[in-house]
């Protein structure tokens, strides 16, 4: 458990460290994210080395999302405000989300 955890700090830390050194547009959690994908993809770390952390942190994934949701409550009156627009573009980013995920599989599968 302590290792796949190191690997899956590791590689958050390479993510945050390419965006703060070379001023990237994207998050340097996105970064790492994508850098853990090539390396299993890549075969330089295996699925086994990193599940368990994983396991772990998707069984407790709501808990991550505690802060974001009390963190709207100061944007309450914007939000009261602007329902409609939010909740329609909510909506149609989640669509097309889904749409473009069903997409992509399709894809990758044949």
């Amino acid at each position: 458990m302590i290792k796949s955890l190191l690997l899956i700090f590791l590689f958050l830390l390479l993510g945050e460290s390419l965006q703060f050194f070379f001023q990237l547009p994207i998050a340097g959690n996105i970064l790492g994210m994508g850098l853990i994908f090539l390396a299993l993809n890549l075969k330089v770390i295996q699925l086994e080395d990193v599940k368990p952390a994983s396991d772990f942190l998707i069984k407790y994934l709501v808990v991550f999302f505690i802060p974001y949701g009390v963190g709207l409550m100061v944007y309450a009156d914007i939000l009261s405000q602007y329902w409609i627009p939010i909740s329609v573009a909510v909506i149609f980013s989640t669509l097309l989300c889904l749409y473009l995920t069903g997409l992509l599989f399709q894809l990758l599968r044949k």
